[in-house]
């Protein structure tokens, strides 16, 4: 029975509290998958992350006002990393404050095209591996990360033709 009313207090919080205070922004986030590696870039400094250490986030970006999740998607990976996607599967959403974050699968059509498009907001992109304790990524990243590891493994592990 509290299970059941907690999930009653999640929905209401989120789905009609945080709508009326505008606070239900929706987010993409994409896992980029290359061979058996995964994309990574610099993380914007914010006022919420407070250290001196580089951190990574995988790319992505908030939805725009009429936006599918797909569009905005593709049109986040142009922007930050020129990068032209094909989305492989939807991992899951998760909620993060006033942030619901949908979490994709994807992979470069040409992964010859990575550049950093925005310098200003991001120093760096390059290809790592999910099982490396060196990458520094932010906490909400690392956990849908791991969350959703299985699932982009299995994913790494089905090769296209062309690579």
């Amino acid at each position: 029975m509290l299970k059941l009313l907690d999930k009653i207090k999640e929905f209401f919080y989120w789905e009609v509290y945080n709508r009326l205070k505008g606070n239900n922004q929706k987010v993409v986030c994409g896992v980029v998958i290359y061979k058996d590696k995964i994309l990574a870039q610099t993380a914007q400094r914010n006022a919420v992350i407070h250290t001196d250490d580089t951190q990574y986030i995988v790319p992505g970006g908030k939805v725009e006002q009429g936006e599918t999740l797909n569009a905005a998607l593709h049109r986040e990976f142009k922007e930050e990393t020129n990068l032209n996607i094909d989305v492989i599967k939807k991992l899951g959403a998760i909620r993060n404050n006033k942030y619901k974050l949908y979490w994709f699968a994807c992979r470069p059509t040409d992964a010859s095209m990575l550049k950093v498009m925005e310098p200003n907001k991001q120093k760096e992109l390059k290809w790592v591996d999910l099982n490396d304790s060196s990458i520094n990524w932010t906490p909400k990243n690392y956990e849908a990360l791991m969350r959703y590891k299985a699932e982009i493994e299995k994913i790494q592990r089905t090769p296209l033709e062309a690579e």
